[in-house]
């Protein structure tokens, strides 16, 4: 097994062993930065793939007859009507 660790014991010195620096560094925040921009754009990336399945799966199952075409509108209650469920809107007297 060959030994490749350039320090024999830990000490604060090892810190310099790392490419980016000690802590607290430039290099440490670049790639801190960095890691943060590239988890939100993957998380960005996974939903609007994601959608685009659930919206062609979606287009197939109306093609196929098996959902209804979709509504302009969104379905649901307006203002003027009642909820579907939940507390009533009723002032009462």
């Amino acid at each position: 097994m060959i030994d490749s660790f350039p320090f024999d014991e830990w000490t604060e010195d090892i810190a310099a062993y790392w490419t980016f620096g000690p802590e607290n560094s430039t290099g440490t925040y670049i790639l801190t930065v960095l890691g943060i921009i590239l988890m939100v754009a993957s998380l960005i990336g996974f939903v609007m793939l994601e959608r685009r399945k659930l919206d062609a799966q979606a287009q197939l199952l109306r093609g196929g007859g098996i959902l209804p075409p979709a509504s302009p509108t969104a379905p649901g209650p307006g203002f003027a009507e009642p909820p579907l469920a939940g507390p009533s809107t009723d002032p009462g007297p």
